[in-house]
C-alpha cells in the first residue's frame, strides 16, 4: 500500500511540474492564461473499517484550473492590436460557410489582429474577428448572435465622376522670343501635335474616366495674334488631346481662344472654352491667367473628376467601433467589435493558441460590445501579455521538485522495507 501511495505522490508531483513548465514556456505568449494543478487526497474504505484507523491512499489530480486574472499591457502602436481592459473575450471564427457566416466560434484574449490577404481583420492564425454590423455613423444595426460577421476593410471607397471641367491658370509670355519652337505668329504651318513649330507650348492636364482611372490628356497653346495699331490685344488658342485623340472645339466657328489686353489681363469676352462634339464634352476655364514678359508657366490646375479614395487611416475607439478614413474627409464605420463573457470562464475548454471553446461547464456565451453588460473597454495599439509571474513559477517549480524527491524517498523506503521482509530467513 505504501508503495502505491508514494507512486501517486510521484505522479502528482510530475503533473504539477508539467503544469508549471507549461506556464513558464508560455511566459511570452500574448494573452496566455496560466494554469494551476489542483489535487485531492484519496481514501478507500469498506463498511467494516474504523474511520479512525484508515490511512490515506495518496492523491490524484482533480483538474487543471485556468487563471483568468489580467496580464500586463504593452504598447505596440499598431491600430489593430487590441487589449481588453476588464473581462471579456474576442470572438474569432476558424471556419466560415459559403455566405461568410461563422460555422464555429472560439474565444481569445489575444488581440493581435491584422489585415489578411483578403483585406479582412483576422488574427495571426488567419481566423477572422467577428463584429456587429453598423451604419456609416457607427450606430449598431443588430446585436443578435446571427448578425456576427467578419469585418472587411475596403482599400478604396467613394463614388467616381469622369472629368468634364478643367481649370487652368497660366502665365503666358508677351514676347515672341519665349514661344518655344513656334516659328511665327500665327504659325506658318497648320497645327500638328507632332510639329513643334506649329505651337508654342504643351502641358499635360489631369483627367479621369468613368472608373476614376487617370486618363492621358494634353493641352497645346498656340500664339495666334500679336497686338497692332488697330487692336492692342494678344490672342492664344488652345487645343485639347485626350487619350491621344484631339477633341475638337464645340463650336467650329468659334475657336477655343483666349485674349489678353495691353496690360496682360484676360479679356473675358468668350467665357469658358468648350470642347467636344457628340461625345464627352469638356469645359476649360482659364480664369486667373495673365500675360507677362516672362516665360510660360502653369500656375495651377484643377479638374472635377474624382476616383475612389484610398484608405488613409484605420482606428478603433474604446467602444470597439472600427473607423476607416478615405482621403481626408470621408470617414465611415465598418463594424463594432464583439466581445463575449461566460458565467464560469474556468469551465471553458482550452484549444491551444491562447483560445477557448464554450463547454457545458462554462455556460453559453453572452455576446455584447465593449463597455456593455459588464464587459471591458478596448485599448487600441496595445497587447495583453501572459499573466504568468515567472518568479512565482520558478519558486513553485522548486517546491514541486522537492515534493517529487520526497515521494521518491518514500518509495525508496517502502522498497527497503519490502527487501528486509524478503531477507528474513526461517
Amino acid at each position: 500500500m505504501s508503495m502505491t501511495t508514494a507512486l501517486s505522490g510521484l505522479i502528482a508531483a510530475q503533473q504539477d511540474i508539467s503544469t508549471t513548465s507549461h506556464n513558464i514556456a508560455n511566459v511570452n505568449t500574448n494573452a496566455f492564461r496560466k494554469s494551476r494543478a489542483e489535487f485531492v487526497d484519496d481514501y478507500y474504505t469498506n463498511p467494516m473499517d474504523s474511520f479512525q484507523t484508515v490511512v490515506g491512499s495518496g492523491t490524484h489530480m482533480s483538474r487543471v484550473a485556468v487563471q483568468f486574472d489580467q496580464g500586463n499591457f504593452v504598447a505596440t502602436g499598431q491600430t489593430l492590436d487590441l487589449a481588453i481592459q476588464g473581462p471579456g473575450f474576442f470572438t474569432v471564427a476558424p471556419q466560415l460557410d459559403v455566405n461568410d457566416q461563422p460555422t464555429e466560434v472560439v474565444y481569445t484574449r489575444n488581440g493581435g489582429f491584422r489585415l489578411d490577404s483578403t483585406n479582412r481583420i483576422a488574427d495571426s492564425s488567419g481566423r477572422p474577428m467577428l463584429a456587429w454590423p453598423v451604419a456609416n455613423d457607427g450606430t449598431v444595426l443588430s446585436m443578435e448572435d446571427g448578425a456576427l460577421a467578419p469585418v472587411d476593410v475596403p482599400l478604396v471607397a467613394g463614388t467616381t465622376q469622369p472629368t468634364d471641367e478643367l481649370s487652368l491658370q497660366m502665365r503666358m509670355p508677351s514676347g515672341d522670343d519665349m514661344l518655344g519652337q513656334q516659328d511665327a505668329v500665327p504659325p506658318t504651318n497648320p497645327f500638328d501635335a507632332a510639329d513643334p513649330t506649329s505651337f508654342a507650348f504643351s502641358t499635360p492636364v489631369p483627367m479621369s474616366d468613368e472608373q476614376g482611372n487617370a486618363v492621358e490628356a494634353r493641352a497645346y497653346y498656340i500664339k495666334t495674334r500679336n497686338p497692332d495699331v488697330a487692336d492692342e490685344t494678344t490672342e492664344y488658342e488652345m487645343r485639347l488631346f485626350v487619350d491621344g485623340n484631339e477633341v475638337p472645339a464645340a463650336d467650329a466657328l468659334n475657336p477655343t481662344t483666349f485674349t489678353f489686353d495691353v496690360a496682360g489681363e484676360l479679356v473675358d469676352t468668350q467665357g469658358d472654352l468648350e470642347f467636344g462634339v457628340g461625345g464627352v464634352d469638356y469645359t476649360v476655364s482659364v480664369a486667373g491667367s495673365m500675360m507677362q514678359d516672362q516665360p510660360f508657366a502653369m500656375e495651377s490646375v484643377n479638374h472635377n473628376g474624382t476616383g475612389p479614395l484610398g484608405l488613409s487611416n484605420l482606428e478603433i475607439d474604446d467602444g470597439g467601433v472600427i473607423w476607416a478614413n478615405y482621403g481626408t474627409d470621408n470617414r465611415m464605420a465598418l463594424g463594432r467589435v464583439a466581445l463575449a463573457t461566460f458565467s464560469n470562464p474556468q469551465g471553458l475548454r482550452q484549444t491551444g493558441n491562447a483560445s477557448f471553446r464554450a463547454a457545458a461547464d462554462s455556460g453559453q456565451p453572452v455576446h455584447s460590445a465593449p463597455g456593455e453588460k459588464g464587459l471591458g473597454q478596448l485599448q487600441s495599439g496595445m497587447l495583453e501579455r501572459s499573466n504568468v509571474d515567472l518568479t512565482e513559477e520558478l519558486v513553485h517549480l522548486l517546491t514541486a521538485q522537492r515534493n517529487y524527491q520526497a515521494n521518491a524517498k518514500a518509495m525508496e523506503t517502502s522498497s527497503s522495507l519490502m527487501q528486509s521482509v524478503m531477507n528474513i530467513r526461517s
